[in-house]
Formats: C-alpha cells, sequence, structure tokens
C-alpha cells in the first residue's frame, strides 16, 4: 500500500522518535534522533529488551519507522557505525534517506497476504450457515477481505476462522460485514470481495497479528515489493 513520499528532512527532526528493525532481525528496536546533518543523522543507540546496545554491522539494512499521533513515515536505510555525543551517550549514525513514505497507523494497514479462512454466515434471525471455505485478499489488525461466489448483505455478521497464521495460529472471531462487491475472476466468473470488521478480538491476538502482517509488511518493502 504505498503511500504519500514526502522529503525526509521534512519529517527526521530533532526529537523524532524512531523504531528500527535491523535486517533479518523481527525484533523492534526503539530510539530518538539527536541530531541531524546533510547526508545522516544520529540515533540514540537502541537497547534489547536485556538492556544490552544493539550494534549491527556496518552497512546493514535499517527499516525505519518515524512515529506520529495519528500516521506513520517509514524509510529504508544503511547503518553507517557507533559513536559518542559529546555528553558520553552512545549513538548510531544512520544514513539519510531521500524519501519516507507517509501511511496510517499500522494496526489498521492492510497487508495482501493470501490464508485460508472459514467464513460462517449470519442471517437477520441469528441462524448460523455451514463454513465456506476460501482464502483471504488482505488482512489489517481491524478487519479481512476474501472471496466468496454469493453475495452477502452488509452490516450482516459473520464467524470467521482464518487459520495457520504463522506466530499466531487460528483466529476465531465474530465480524460484522462492511461492503460486498461485485467483480470478475480471471476466467469471467462471477464472485464477490467481501470486507469484515472484526468485532471482538482480543487485544493479545490483535497484537500478534499486527506483528506478523508488520513483518510481511517489511521484508516485502525491502524487496521493492508494492503492497
Amino acid at each position: 500500500m504505498a503511500g504519500e513520499l514526502i522529503k525526509a528532512g521534512d519529517i527526521l527532526k530533532i526529537g523524532q522518535r524512531l523504531e528500527f528493525y535491523v535486517e533479518d532481525d523481527e525484533e523492534k528496536y526503539l530510539s530518538r534522533i539527536e541530531d541531524v546533518a546533510e547526508k545522516e543523522f544520529i540515533a540514540g543507540m537502541p537497547l534489547t529488551r536485556q538492556r544490552v546496545p544493539v550494534i549491527p554491522r556496518q552497512g546493514s539494512k535499517l527499516y525505519g519507522l518515524a512515529v506520529g499521533d495519528q500516521c506513520r513515515y517509514r524509510f529504508m536505510t544503511t547503518f553507517q557505525g557507533t559513536g559518542w555525543t559529546d555528553g558520553n551517550i552512545p549513538i548510531w549514525h544512520v544514513k539519510m534517506p531521500e524519501r519516507v513514505e507517509k501511511f496510517q497507523n499500522r494496526e489498521f494497514v492492510r497487508i495482501k497476504v493470501s490464508q485460508r479462512i472459514h467464513v460462517r454466515l449470519i442471517d437477520k434471525d441469528g441462524g448460523i450457515g455451514d463454513p465456506i471455505g476460501t482464502w483471504t485478499i488482505d488482512i489489517s489488525g481491524g478487519g479481512v477481505s476474501f472471496l466468496l461466489r454469493q453475495p452477502v448483505a452488509e452490516n450482516s455478521k459473520a464467524g470467521l476462522e482464518i487459520h495457520d497464521i504463522p506466530d499466531v495460529g487460528t483466529v476465531s472471531v465474530m465480524s460484522r460485514i462492511v461492503r460486498c462487491v461485485k467483480q470478475k475472476n480471471p476466467d469471467g466468473e462471477i464472485v464477490y470481495q467481501v470486507g469484515a470488521h472484526f468485532l471482538d478480538l482480543s487485544r493479545l491476538t490483535v497484537n500478534k497479528l499486527v506483528k506478523y502482517l508488520f513483518a510481511v509488511q517489511r521484508r516485502a518493502i525491502a524487496k521493492g515489493i508494492n503492497l
């Protein structure tokens, strides 16, 4: 999901809160910008959960997030080395990217991912239908879209089971249908793209789901894939 591209210098300023992911590492590291130059910025050296300084190999790719109140700004850059401030604070030297990409808060970023899903439609009298097997089109921390061969009424409810999500398992959740769009598949068959909003997913499950989706997104961006 491509967003608005903004000059990095307009966002990456002193005091900006950052989140970093080092290449091939799923752990999130927190930092902030301590100083800015034309070709690099200085970030406070992140620590692991065990309070150990994080020191990547020189030249390692970094996936960065500048954190705002309503949105985030993502960018890919390069780790250039470590150092110390005049106040003896350990720091990272990070290459200044040319642009950052604005996108919505990650819980609601929809990522294209195909997972097995079973859908039980619920009629207006509360009757629960047989499970319909299909595949997801995209998922976010707040909902999912999938294809069905039959139309579904908006604002109706459906029970969902999304299977075999890495590091999450099976997600079972009640949902509300928020859209149903008629379309043709590549074979010319009429199908319906259905969007559903999760109603009662626990915060723990949301966090696990978002972490998985965020990892998918980060890997795709690093490979130049547009989600």
